[in-house]
């Protein structure tokens, strides 16, 4: 039997747990990262725009602080990044590749990718979190809408996945 460079699902999932129950502690908060994207999002808008940002209410909360870039979201966010990369590096799994289905060309491959990718953070933003956020850090508090969220998140992939299953075969 072929030895894996991956972790077990098992040990990952302890591992996220640990790590959700240390932020707790220490930080007094939970997981979560699409707040992050937001506030870069913001700051990047309010570069360009400051006017017209400053009036959006939603945009105006991540802008109108005294130092909105030191934020425990956007540190997270980079040690997220900084892990994984040295974690693919360090066990040789890091490959620059386009995963994609036999019977998808590269053109529907690419926009499926990135209109999921809109969609999911646009929904994380209107669930007011992530999966992080809503499903880990809401679920650890036994918070019915994190559990909600976690059963509609399982549903619509299995959906999803019936859906598209044939442009992957």
């Amino acid at each position: 039997m072929k030895k894996s460079a991956f972790w077990s699902p098992y040990a990952a999932g302890a591992g996220l747990g640990l790590t959700l129950l240390a932020t707790f502690y220490i930080a007094g908060r939970g997981l979560g990262a699409s707040g992050a994207m937001t506030l870069v999002t913001a700051e990047s808008a309010y570069s360009l725009f400051p006017d017209f940002i400053s009036r959006l209410k939603y945009f105006s909360q991540y802008v109108d602080v005294i130092a909105p870039l030191i934020n425990w979201n956007l540190f997270l966010l980079i040690g997220l990044l900084v892990g994984s990369l040295t974690g693919a590096l360090v066990t040789g799994n890091f490959k620059f590749r386009f995963d994609k289905g036999a019977g998808m060309s590269m053109r529907t491959r690419l926009i499926t990718a990135f209109s999921g990718g809109m969609l999911i953070g646009f929904a994380a933003r209107l669930a007011r979190g992530c999966t992080s956020g809503v499903a880990l850090t809401g679920g650890a508090q036994l918070a019915v809408a994190g559990w909600i969220f976690v059963i509609a998140m399982f549903a619509t992939g299995f959906l999803t996945v019936a859906f598209f299953r044939r442009l992957w075969s």
